[in-house]
């Protein structure tokens, strides 16, 4: 999806609609980082230094909420720029599924992102269980930060889903490959969703929207379940096999995580 400075919530909500009824049938839908900025956008203010208004939330949060119980799915509503307690951004994914709506807030925000007074969030990444699997969101340069991800896949998680937002190719490479990187050292699917703009944007934003998985013996030697088109809007749904996920973990030649929990 891309970065539109010109709509309103509702046209957001209507846009996000969209993505899901592209992609089709699934149990997880992931919006890109930053998507919620779009409607605070001020060419003059950094969007990551703009909160969406109180009734912004609520407009967003009570359609994704809609959607994850229409499509009895988990739906990651990318993120937005929200103030907190203390003053401050803080860089919010929204999480709902069919019976609430949860948020997280990025811990790690880029050094631009901390240049422009946006703080880092204080809680971990929350773990939704939903039909039997456990999903976590990290957003971003978040998945760059291998201790942060294992403590959430030492936690349970099995998918971690990642919003993302980069404006060039070094920062997309950058995202893409730690995300690859995690999902083999953690033996789980990480699925990474960036935000991408018109060629010559400002702001920019460039990628595509990956599903990485182990490369073993059980899951397969690729490791990529799915890759996306650059810089283009389009959806689509990913099978991935949470079964055979555990069982790389128990019965892999290899088993990086496995062997990590072990101690070898």
């Amino acid at each position: 999806m891309t970065f539109d400075s010109t709509e309103t919530v509702s046209e957001l909500n209507a846009r996000i609609t969209d993505a899901v009824r592209q992609a089709g049938p699934a149990d997880l839908y992931i919006m890109p980082e930053l998507l919620g900025a779009g409607p605070t956008y001020d060419p003059a203010v950094p969007p990551t230094d703009r909160p969406l208004s109180d009734d912004g939330v609520q407009q967003l949060h009570g359609h994704l909420a809609t959607l994850a119980e229409e499509k009895d799915a988990i739906v990651v509503g990318g993120s937005y720029p929200a103030t907190g307690p203390e003053d401050g951004i803080y860089n919010r994914c929204p999480i709902a599924t069919p019976e609430d709506v949860l948020t997280y807030d990025k811990r790690n925000p880029i050094p631009e992102e901390r240049e422009y007074g946006t703080r880092s969030g204080d809680a971990e990444p929350p773990l939704i269980r939903h039909k039997g699997v456990t999903v976590a969101p990290l957003v971003c340069y978040d998945v760059e930060f291998p201790e942060l991800v294992r403590s959430v896949v030492d936690r349970g998680a099995e998918i971690l889903a990642v919003p993302s937002w980069t404006g060039s190719t070094a920062g997309a490479e950058r995202v893409r490959r730690c995300a690859a990187a995690r999902a083999v050292e953690n033996q789980c699917y990480v699925a990474q969703v960036p935000l991408v703009t018109e060629q010559g944007a400002d702001p920019s934003g460039t990628g595509r929207s990956v599903v990485f998985a182990p490369c073993d013996d059980v899951c397969g030697s690729g490791g990529t379940r799915l890759t996306l088109p650059l810089d283009q809007q389009v959806s689509a749904a990913c099978p991935v096999d949470v079964d055979e996920l555990r069982r790389s973990r128990t019965h892999a030649s290899v088993g990086p995580y496995t062997d990590y929990r072990s101690g070898m």
